[in-house]
């Protein structure tokens, strides 16, 4: 954990999801993930709006996705000189995205985003997760003392993490089946909320609630960074990399878009954020 001081409310959300990751099964492997053996020339970009960054000059695609070309797919294919990019990351998909097709507005429909993997891609990125089952909208609406109305009950937040989890797990098996040379990383998500304080950006909370939103945020994270190492796959900790810049900093790497009178507010990532996950990419690409 980055953050230093967590109220007791925080830390019973946290210790319950930590605990059901730990009762999950599955050992980790030994073996390190490994990289291509050489140079890559196809990369498939599966992802969400953390990938697609449809608020970084995004512009709706042949399919009806709106993705950046400042995403940072796009930079880190240009810095690796990759030949082929297959970006279908797309704003709102979930993990469901992955092996299903996904319904868009006006009778728009895109095809599982693993359909673009074939045999020869040689790297895989997925950012994707924090859409299942409106998981970003529940973390700031956990109920911490019954009765909940309308909050939302730990327990269904650490049902729905346990889910997304088994889900992306099986994707990842999936795409090493269609493509064993190729070299899989995971993207966490970037640091979202403040350690501390009122934020403009974020619904009215009051600390306990904001630490218990964080902890589950960072728990979301874990999880990815656990799929990893359980499949053998790369894993690109976002988190750490966009500490010092969440909401209400001096500089976030994430926009909060309130939207209309009784609309959830919509976070995104800004364009500092997708250039720095792409050189952390590259270099996790080289360097391994």
């Amino acid at each position: 954990m980055t953050r230093s001081v967590r109220r007791a409310a925080g830390a019973v959300v946290v210790l319950a999801v930590a605990g059901l990751v730990a009762g999950c099964g599955g050992g980790f492997s030994s073996a390190p993930a490994s990289p291509p053996d050489d140079v890559v020339s196809s990369y498939v970009a599966l992802g969400d709006d953390f990938t697609s960054a449809a608020g970084a000059d995004a512009t709706p695609g042949d399919d009806g996705c709106a993705r950046s070309d400042k995403n940072f797919p796009s930079l880190a294919a240009q810095d690796l000189h990759i030949k082929t990019l297959h970006d279908v990351s797309c704003p709102g998909a979930t993990t469901a995205s992955l092996t299903t097709k996904t319904d868009l507005a006006k009778d728009k429909s895109v095809p599982p985003q693993l359909d673009a993997v074939t045999k020869g891609t040689d790297l895989v990125t997925l950012g994707i997760g924090l859409e299942d089952r409106d998981l970003l909208q529940h973390v700031f609406q956990i109920c911490l003392a019954a009765p909940c109305g309308a909050k939302i009950p730990p327990q269904t937040i650490l049902s729905d993490v346990s889910a997304m989890s088994d889900s992306l797990a099986s994707a990842v098996r999936a795409i090493q089946d269609k493509a064993p040379d190729s070299y899989v990383v995971l993207v966490g998500y970037p640091t979202i909320t403040p350690d501390a304080g009122s934020c403009d950006a974020l619904p009215d909370l009051e600390q306990p609630s904001l630490d218990a939103a964080s902890q589950v945020l960072d728990e979301i994270n874990r999880e990815l960074r656990f799929t990893a190492r359980e499949t053998g796959a790369g894993y690109l900790d976002v988190a750490r990399l966009s500490t010092g810049h969440e909401l209400c900093s001096g500089e976030p790497w994430v926009e909060a878009d309130k939207g209309k009178k009784g609309q959830p507010t919509t976070y995104h990532p800004v364009a500092a954020e997708q250039r720095a996950v792409a050189d952390a990419l590259v270099a996790l690409v080289k360097n391994h």
